[in-house]
């Protein structure tokens, strides 16, 4: 018998048993996967429940507006809740690349989510790569849909990007129209 097909046989004699130890395995993986995605350290309010992020933006002379009052449901995975608390602590502590990175995992675990596209954006606004932040901010329009509350936070936050690239008639004209809606 050839080397070949003496490895060939011999492979196809340990894939046989292997389904049971497989599906075992890939449990384990999962049970995992769920302890490791418990939510973490997600800031809490009074009540207990997620406090929302800050939807805070900076403008162009690099001050920050008040936050604005929106009332925006939690993220839908725990995971991604934990990552977006995280960012937000390295952004206090002065850490705006991690912050990206972290931003971006969340991403990853929620692409749909309007909120980590609007945040990822401020994080690179207040980076100075205004082309970035421009491309995350039409993302999070984009993924607003119906939802008036993420569509305004995001409006706003393109506007605040028109803003510093120097486009404040565009800028202005989305802050009247979605500032108006909200309040």
């Amino acid at each position: 018998m050839t080397e070949i097909k003496r490895r060939t046989v011999a492979l196809s004699h340990l894939a046989a048993g292997q389904p049971r130890r497989r599906a075992s395995t890939l449990l384990v993986v999962f049970l995992l996967a769920g302890c490791v995605s418990t939510g973490g350290n997600v800031p809490r309010d009074e009540s207990g429940s997620p406090q929302q992020p800050s939807t805070s933006k900076p403008t162009a002379s690099g001050d920050t507006e008040a936050p604005a009052q929106l009332v925006i449901a939690p993220l839908r995975s725990s995971g991604a809740q934990t990552l977006l608390a995280q960012a937000n602590n390295a952004l206090a502590e002065q850490r705006p690349e991690t912050a990206i990175l972290l931003l971006e995992r969340a991403i990853r675990i929620e692409p749909r989510e309007a909120l980590l596209w609007i945040k990822l954006s401020e994080v690179h606004l207040s980076q100075r790569d205004d082309l970035t932040a421009f491309q995350h901010a039409r993302k999070a329009v984009a993924l607003a849909g119906s939802d008036s509350d993420k569509a305004t936070a995001a409006w706003l936050q393109l506007a605040n990007v028109y803003e510093v690239q120097g486009k404040t008639t565009e800028a202005k004209q989305i802050r009247q129209r979605y500032r108006r809606a909200r309040g």
